[in-house]
């Protein structure tokens, strides 16, 4: 079997876990398009009703930032995301595949692209509402090409970086295993196990010491840690983002304060920023900077009212197969999987109890922040302490050199 038919069958029936008479929406970059009839074929091999598939091309998002009339770059044409929407109300399945270049809509003019981005991000709120809680199945994955490739290996040639992209990826999402369906389901016990015992012990907050960084983060009322698995309104089981190695959940949207760096670039909407270092007062970021381009990333976070407050918080060992590699892969899938993460904008609906059924305003009233965007950063290193805190002040070591303290792995069961 070779690896585009390896990976295509551990994500339709891992990460999407396709169910026969279902539909399957799949959203690629034109790099990726010699992987997406594996994915077809094995979802059709399940019993999938149907497969829709939409290409974008990077170059032509760029022609229109850079050349359109600048009155048309807030337009969305009516039909645009229905079907995608009508697929997802269903209960279909989503898989959003990355891929194309990193950097690919670097030094273009942020406005212009903001105004793209913008207008893009309110007319998918419907949607984003559906996945935000789980309505659908999802999965956001990323597949080799010579383009991604070229970014992460930039000194290797053509081939040699491609099959090292290759290499990469296959130890990442487990395909290397005697069973990769199976490593998955063993891999995905474990990290449901330590969410489980997170959501029992409902710390009160967790406080993150590490060069740069001195951050509270105090966690809402009803706190759910969510492991690899997530299950849809239908009752399906899914894994939205392959490859995973965290835990995560949500903070109170105001009760975040102090000094946060990224210990890896940040790449956003095409343009790598670099590492970036935020202040954070009563869960807003009042201030920002980075190593690449500040005004893309003011930018983001501008994107509507609620984009400088986190959304999410997860965590990630050390020794998690990416973080082994020590690798950058510019890619926000891969690299927020190589250690503890954060991102600003819009809390997943789920990680408080009956957030599901919340409407949007009930979960900004509950503390979960709610916004068009969601940036993931990752701020995990050797060199992370996180200590949790229980709402009686006791103090209990649960990260140490940026992996499970001894005390955490025996009481979670790790």
């Amino acid at each position: 079997m070779n690896f585009f038919e390896q990976y295509a069958k551990v994500v339709t029936r891992v990460g999407l876990n396709i169910q026969p008479g279902q539909e399957l929406y799949v959203r690629a970059p034109i790099e990726t398009a010699e992987f997406v009839p594996f994915v077809a074929r094995e979802a059709y091999r399940i019993g999938a009703r149907y497969v829709h598939v939409e290409y974008r091309h990077q170059e032509v998002s760029r022609a229109r930032i850079e050349d359109a009339p600048a009155d048309s770059l807030t337009y969305v044409p009516p039909g645009a995301l229905a079907e995608r929407l009508r697929v997802a109300g269903d209960g279909g399945a989503s898989l959003a595949i990355l891929g194309d270049d990193p950097m690919g809509l670097s030094g273009v003019d942020p406005r212009r692209k903001g105004a793209v981005i913008s207008a893009l991000a309110e007319a998918s709120r419907d949607i984003r509402e559906l996945q935000m809680k789980d309505y659908f199945p999802w999965c956001v994955i990323s597949v080799p090409n010579p383009v991604w490739a070229a970014r992460v290996f930039p000194d290797l040639s053509a081939a040699a970086a491609l099959e090292r992209l290759y290499d990469a990826v296959a130890a990442a999402c487990r395909l290397n295993a005697a069973d990769p369906v199976e490593a998955w389901t063993d891999h995905s016990n474990r990290l449901t196990r330590l969410a489980a015992w997170l959501t029992e012990r409902a710390f009160h907050r967790f406080i993150y010491s590490a060069p740069g960084t001195d951050l509270e983060i105090t966690m809402p009322d009803g706190q759910t840690w969510i492991g690899t698995e997530g299950r849809s309104a239908g009752g399906v089981s899914f894994i939205a983002n392959i490859p995973t190695d965290e835990v995560f959940c949500a903070p109170h949207r105001l009760k975040v304060n102090g000094t946060v760096r990224s210990t890896r670039p940040l790449v956003l909407s095409g343009t790598n920023v670099g590492k970036v270092d935020f202040v954070i007062r009563d869960g807003r970021i009042v201030e920002a900077s980075c190593e690449g381009d500040r005004d893309v990333l003011e930018q983001e976070l501008d994107l509507d009212e609620a984009a400088r407050y986190l959304g999410e918080i997860a965590f990630v060992s050390e020794d998690a197969p990416i973080a082994r590699l020590g690798t950058t892969f510019y890619d926000g899938l891969y690299d927020e999987n190589a250690g503890c993460h954060l991102a600003f904008g819009a809390a997943y609906a789920n990680c408080i109890a009956g957030g599901g059924e919340m409407d949007r305003a009930a979960r900004m009233a509950a503390g979960l922040n709610q916004s068009n965007q969601h940036a993931d950063f990752t701020v995990g290193s050797r060199e992370l302490t996180i200590t949790a805190v229980t709402a009686e002040g006791r103090e209990f070591p649960f990260m140490q050199e940026g992996r499970w303290s001894p005390e955490t792995e025996e009481a979670a069961g790790l």
